[in-house]
């Protein structure tokens, strides 16, 4: 793997130098760090203990342009001793900076240029990285694709070969799902996934003892991530959210991501259910935001169950009745808040920010309108289950989506 091959490098220049050796992606985040020989400053110290270099402290707008070495001057205020910063470059791609401490101008030019000639070595494996064949990605995409199969016997032997390639290790497993739209409707352009390939290299390289598998379709893109040692709580929605910071990190223009996370899984022969999982948390994430499987609750299996195409078939006329009252937008919201607090009046009417009084009046307007009993647990489940298929599918007659309904939800409450 290129990031292990950049690694020794760093580690054998620093040794001949004599002096620790930094590498950086071309957004300063860390790649590679060597053994330090005393030679760290504290602007060092931070960047590694935040795995990033702050672009305040190396001019960041003008050393993008930089084609060759050259030394970046101490700066006092900043704590940041004089080093040699030598652009990776390949092919006139900026892919990163090769950072060496030279604090008082000693390096000779034959340490330059060894470091230079390392640094080179260097954007050659990142463009590689960066730019696979495209006999790489048809065999990581059909792999991907075997994985997450229904099919027991493809998925057995996918994951044998994914094993043997050293693509994933062997562990407890989840399936990430990111969907993509822009601002016509279309899905991932070459562009996108490029950019996605990217986001998830930077996204893997912070996630402790993981490994991780991308392929792409018209319309998302899935990750495999792998963690010998298992997930611990939390640890999935954070690779979530991880995720999304890095794919809205440049957004492109008018377009959105959408990422959902499954659970975990034993091992990758478990991916089929992980990837239905991630697909449904996917479908219910708002725009521009994660989702993850094991925090959806009843939404969970309520997006499973079929969207009503023929609501005045399947809906009860005096919940339709309801739905397409007038004061809607005021009652809706009101019982959905009331059903999820389980019928605490008073927790209720403070989530709402309303008077009890207030919420016993809406309610009962409700009642009236739908013919339904708050006090019966039947037409409460009721409800429950049509106001929660609503949210997560719409329906024709208050085709709201989850985001317009909590809008109107936070507009509700403010209003009080």
């Amino acid at each position: 793997m290129s990031i292990e091959q950049i690694q020794s490098l760093a580690d054998a220049l620093a040794a001949r130098l004599r002096r620790a050796v930094v590498v950086d992606d071309q957004d300063l985040r860390l790649i590679a760090v060597s053994e330090d020989f005393g030679d760290a400053d504290p602007a060092r110290i931070w960047s590694l203990l935040h795995r990033r270099t702050r672009p305040e402290d190396v001019a960041y707008a003008e050393i993008k342009q930089l084609t060759g070495p050259v030394r970046i001057p101490e700066n006092p205020a900043l704590e940041l001793w004089q080093r040699l910063c030598l652009p990776i470059r390949c092919q006139g791609l900026l892919l990163g900076f090769t950072w060496i401490t030279d604090r008082y101008g000693d390096l000779t030019d034959d340490q330059i240029a060894d470091a230079a000639h390392t640094t080179q070595t260097m954007g050659v494996l990142l463009h590689r990285r960066l730019v696979m064949t495209g006999n790489d990605l048809q065999i990581r995409q059909h792999l991907v694709e075997q994985l997450l199969s229904a099919d027991p016997a493809a998925r057995r032997a996918a994951c044998e070969e994914v094993l043997d390639r050293g693509l994933l290790d062997d562990g407890q497993a989840a399936v990430i799902v990111a969907g993509y739209r822009d601002g016509a409707g279309e899905g991932l352009s070459p562009a996108v996934q490029a950019a996605f390939s990217v986001a998830v290299e930077r996204f893997c390289r912070v996630l402790a003892r993981t490994t991780a598998l991308a392929a792409f379709w018209p319309r998302r893109a899935t990750v495999v991530l792998v963690r010998p040692p298992g997930f611990a709580d939390g640890d999935l929605a954070a690779a979530g959210a991880a995720l999304l910071a890095e794919l809205t990190s440049q957004p492109p223009p008018a377009g959105h991501w959408r990422v959902g996370v499954s659970g975990p899984a034993a091992g990758l022969l478990d991916l089929a259910t992980a990837q239905r999982q991630a697909s449904i948390a996917c479908s219910l994430a708002s725009q521009s935001a994660a989702a993850c499987w094991s925090q959806l609750s009843a939404d969970a299996l309520l997006a499973q169950l079929a969207a009503p195409a023929q609501p005045a078939a399947i809906i009860p006329d005096g919940v339709r009745a309801l739905l397409a009252d007038p004061a809607a937008h005021v009652l809706v919201p009101t019982l959905e808040t009331f059903l999820d607090c389980a019928g605490e009046v008073q927790r209720a009417a403070r989530q709402l920010r309303v008077h009890r009084t207030t919420l016993y009046y809406r309610l009962g307007r409700a009642e009236q309108i739908s013919g339904l009993n708050l006090r019966d647990g039947r037409d409460r489940l009721l409800l429950h289950l049509v106001l929660g298929l609503r949210r997560v599918h719409g329906t024709p007659d208050l085709p709201l989506s989850p985001d317009a309904e909590e809008r109107s939800r936070n507009l509700q409450r403010r209003a009080g």
